[in-house]
């Protein structure tokens, strides 16, 4: 049987003035709202976030069905403008060691 990958989300946010500990008090906020969604038998995993500072937008990454992920945004007051589905490549290792095989 071929197991189904979990859907990934962005919460994407346009944060100005953002900083490492906004981030910081964000994941906090994200982690205390996974736990109560859980405690409501949700499903949903929180990957951390990337900030990309000179554009001050914030991504936050998560595993699980849609409605469930913008729940736990909302829960979690992130200031996200937009929540989109996406995708990620796995990461293989060193691919330099892999070119040389």
């Amino acid at each position: 049987m071929h197991e189904q990958a979990a859907a990934e989300y962005l919460a994407e946010c346009f944060w100005p003035g953002v900083k490492e500990s906004d981030l910081r008090a964000l994941d906090e906020r994200v982690t205390a709202s996974v736990a109560s969604l859980a405690q409501d038998g949700g499903e949903v995993r929180y990957l951390g976030s990337l900030l990309m500072r000179e554009d001050e937008v914030v991504l936050c990454r998560f595993e699980g069905p849609e409605a469930s992920v913008r729940r736990v945004a909302e829960h979690a007051e992130i200031p996200f403008e937009r929540i989109l589905e996406a995708s990620s490549s796995p990461w293989t290792g060193n691919q330099r060691e892999e070119i040389e095989r």
